[in-house]
């Protein structure tokens, strides 16, 4: 009989202890964290300078940061999902980042965006004609280009007699003048490979560039945008594919 007395107490101690499913506490679940990245700043040419001051923003938010003078940028608390982040200072043309995937955690951005100022480079003629066979480009800038003042220029061609930045069937990379004029040699199986046949008549545009020319494939308008040019250009100009 005394067993029965020393059970009790024993099993009432036991099921004290197990509790109840209802005091278990389930952890929030984590709906966002921080975009961390970095910039770094140039001017139209190579010389690197203020990286402080940039706007870094998600496209279609209020929220943004600014780089420091290391050029580092958090943006703090942002809730999970896909974004474009836009990054922004006087003097530098607009560039996008398209695709940030902020999934879990806090999100690295890996590359260091290298930016540019707008280019100060105006071209202020074009020439453009056949010469031994192959098409000869020839363009002047103001300032014009020298061994200790560079300057960059793109050139776009197209059929339509529009051509422009936004309008194009080719664009170039960013070229460097050390001289001027410059003569660019295009030749016929360059152009061919391109998609201008023999005979055909092609239009090009020239426009003052910077070396870090900001340039992105921008997604929405299914082309790539060149934010840095120098709009203040000679007319576009035709030549005849040998």
């Amino acid at each position: 009989m005394k067993m029965k007395f020393f059970l009790v107490p024993a099993l009432a101690l036991l099921f004290s202890c197990n509790g109840s499913d209802d005091d278990v506490t389930t952890p929030p679940t984590q709906t966002g964290g921080d975009i961390v990245g970095k910039v770094k700043l140039y001017d139209e040419s190579d010389t690197q300078i203020d990286n402080s001051n940039m706007t870094v923003k998600l496209e279609g938010s209020s929220k943004s940061a600014t780089t420091n003078a290391s050029g580092d940028f958090t943006l703090s608390k942002v809730s999970y999902g896909t974004y474009t982040l836009v990054y922004e200072k006087t003097g530098y043309g607009t560039f996008k980042k398209f695709g940030v995937d902020h999934t879990a955690g806090n999100t690295f951005i890996p590359e260091t965006a290298s930016l540019g100022e707008v280019s100060t480079t105006k071209v202020t003629d074009l020439e453009a004609g056949v010469e031994g066979g192959n098409v000869i480009v020839s363009i002047t800038t103001d300032p014009a280009g020298s061994l200790s003042n560079k300057r960059y220029v793109r050139y776009f061609l197209s059929t339509d007699p529009q051509v422009s930045a936004q309008k194009y069937t080719y664009y170039s990379g960013v070229i460097l003048f050390e001289n001027n004029p410059r003569r660019l040699v295009l030749t016929p199986d360059f152009l061919q490979g391109e998609g201008f046949p023999s005979g055909q008549t092609v239009y090009v545009k020239a426009y003052g560039d910077s070396l870090f020319a900001n340039d992105y494939l921008d997604s929405d308008l299914g082309r790539w945008v060149f934010p840095n040019l120098n709009m203040n250009a000679a007319d576009a100009v035709s030549f005849v594919v040998p």
